[in-house]
């Protein structure tokens, strides 16, 4: 049965974004709060998600138990009657502290909580098989998320990640209270079985997933209602890349190149080796941009960049209300002095080269929204392979 309020708490603000966007493209009201603090149930006719983001990708796993519980504990007391923690779907960083937190907290509100982790996410070549999470059907040791700088992670086997966790073998996820089951999920099928599974089994399951998971349970729970398109973006747009990674490279030489008139771009300066002073830099230039100039809409690219210029500009939260391009959540800022702006935020690594184009052709020209993320979509171009996805 759809829950009238689902939490979704999720380890970084691009990872928040690009899982409430599914259930928003299902025709849910989404708000993403920027702080669990600042958690507030819009009044909507209809299904909301609450989703909010620990920043917990990097942390050690006790502060990110510690952080997923206070949010779990924020999202009840917003309403909250089913709870998503989302994960990275090459299960990079603190997952073991995030699953041990959520189901603790949990377990307080709803005597007999168990888990489900399923991190698959087919569209951008994310499996678990057998219990490991591949990536294009080989180990994380071969693929990008073994190189990454902050979190690598080279074993994608879930029983040895997640503390106490067993395979769910025979599909069912009737584990006692308490446990862990690991789902294994190939393609989208399989996500569509396993969300029907997890809305059977009721609010005392934990669900455990990336965006792949939270797109499918949008689908189960999907509401027969349009929504409106937004209006077009009529003035100037300010693009803001605190990613250096080459694919986001790309895409401001792409868009520069372009020469789009009315669109500023601002990058993290590749001689500012510390990602925190490099982030806390742009929000600063980003922000005396947004009191010096008028901007319809702000597109900020990268999960440690657009978290510092959110929280400069002191926002309560997005208004989350499609995608520009698949897995590009579009929204508007709550709060702050730049309550009302339209938003864009995009994972660096993710997309081909004319994404930006694409997200602020888009701007201009709105259509409604993709299914959900990974769909195909005119603008989207080619699904990104494993080392473009981030």
């Amino acid at each position: 049965m759809r829950p009238p309020v689902l939490g979704l708490v999720a380890d970084d603000l691009t990872g928040a974004g690009d899982s409430a966007v599914g259930f928003a493209a299902a025709g849910w009201t989404a708000v993403l709060a920027l702080r669990a603090t600042r958690l507030r149930q819009p009044v909507a006719a209809g299904p909301v998600v609450l989703a909010v983001s620990t920043a917990t990708r990097a942390t050690s796993d006790d502060e990110a138990a510690v952080r997923t519980a206070e949010a779990v504990d924020a999202l009840v007391a917003a309403g909250a009657e089913r709870l998503y923690v989302k994960i990275d779907s090459t299960v990079r960083g603190s997952v073991a502290g995030q699953v041990d937190g959520a189901l603790s907290a949990w377990e307080r509100h709803r005597p007999g909580a168990r888990a489900v982790v399923c991190p698959a996410f087919p569209a951008l070549g994310r499996t678990v098989e057998a219990g490991e999470v591949l990536v294009a059907g080989s180990p994380l040791a071969r693929s990008a998320a073994a190189l990454d700088p902050v979190t690598p992670r080279e074993d994608g086997h879930l029983s040895r990640l997640v503390r106490d966790a067993v395979r769910d073998v025979d599909g069912h996820l009737l584990g006692a209270p308490g446990s862990r089951l690991v789902a294994d999920a190939r393609d989208e099928t399989d996500l569509d079985r396993l969300a029907r599974r997890v809305d059977a089994l009721g609010p005392e399951l934990v669900v455990v997933g990336s965006g792949g998971l939270a797109a499918a349970l949008g689908r189960a729970w999907s509401v027969p209602r349009l929504r409106p398109v937004p209006a077009p973006v009529g003035g100037r747009v300010l693009v803001a890349v605190s990613s250096l990674h080459p694919a986001a490279l790309d895409q401001v030489g792409w868009l520069r190149a372009r020469g789009e008139a009315g669109v500023d771009v601002l990058t993290t300066a590749p001689e500012v080796g510390d990602p925190v002073v490099a982030a806390r830099d742009l929000a600063a230039r980003v922000a005396d941009s947004l009191t010096t100039r008028s901007y319809d809409a702000l597109v900020l690219v990268g999960g440690d960049g657009a978290a510092a210029v959110l929280d400069l500009l002191d926002a309560d939260g997005i208004d989350v209300d499609g995608a520009a391009v698949p897995g590009c959540p579009t929204g508007s800022l709550t709060g702050g002095p730049a309550d009302g702006l339209r938003l864009v935020t995009k994972s660096g690594g993710f997309g081909v080269a004319s994404a930006l184009e694409a997200i602020v052709r888009t701007l201009r020209h709105p259509t409604p929204s993709p299914a959900h993320p990974g769909s195909d979509h005119p603008d989207a171009g080619p699904r990104p392979t494993p080392k473009e996805a981030r």
